[in-house]
């Protein structure tokens, strides 16, 4: 009955686990993915196991794994989000660095932080943002990431047929309603990665 019961749980828990992950717009999990799932669901059967059952009920309360970081190259290998379906040609540390996205109501920004760094922030389980902006700006400035910024509204329309890239401050520049921040790039870089963007069915 024990054994059932730990089953339906942990199968529970993977079901949400990919909803999470679904809803984020991180689209279909490679089979390693899965697998690491799986493997994460074996904890909370341990933590299950060693509880303490009063009436029938469990005294420990099991946390739920946090969503696993996901590389820019891997969400575009998933095929994009619900909302973000496209790709650029970034530098190599960038490809493979961790993304982060917060949405707005008419805003979806992504914080990609570069591989190879010591550590880095846990996804936020709470709200859509999954990165503090803050935090998030603190990597930008120090160089450590670059921010991408998609207006999905009716103001971003006015720069529909631009040809050329604003820059707007320092470190940032605008493509149509694509807007790209990296202050430790040149301006002629952001352009070029900017100027890169197409869907990623295209990259097949």
């Amino acid at each position: 009955m024990k054994k059932g019961r730990k089953k339906f749980m942990r199968n529970k828990l993977i079901v949400g686990l990919v909803a999470t992950l679904t809803i984020l717009g991180f689209g279909a999990l490679t089979e390693p993915e899965s697998v690491a799932i799986a493997n994460q669901s074996l904890v909370y059967d341990a933590v299950i196991a060693n509880s303490d059952v009063v009436n029938g009920r469990s005294q420990t309360v099991a946390q739920q794994p946090k969503p696993q970081l996901i590389t820019w190259k891997q969400f575009v290998e998933n095929g994009g989000g619900r909302y973000i379906q496209v790709d650029y040609d970034l530098p190599p540390e960038f490809r493979n660095g961790y993304v982060y996205f917060n949405q707005g109501a008419s805003v979806i920004t992504a914080y990609i932080l570069k591989q190879g760094l010591s550590s880095y922030p846990p996804v936020k389980e709470t709200g859509l943002g999954e990165i503090d902006v803050t935090q998030g700006d603190r990597y930008v400035k120090s160089g450590r990431a670059i921010l991408f910024f998609w207006n999905q509204g009716n103001s971003g329309l006015q720069y529909a047929n631009d040809t050329q890239v604003r820059v707007t401050q320092k470190g940032t520049g605008c493509f149509r309603a694509n807007c790209l921040t990296a202050p430790f790039m040149t301006d002629e870089q952001i352009s070029r990665i900017l100027r890169s963007k197409r869907r990623i069915e295209q990259n097949k």
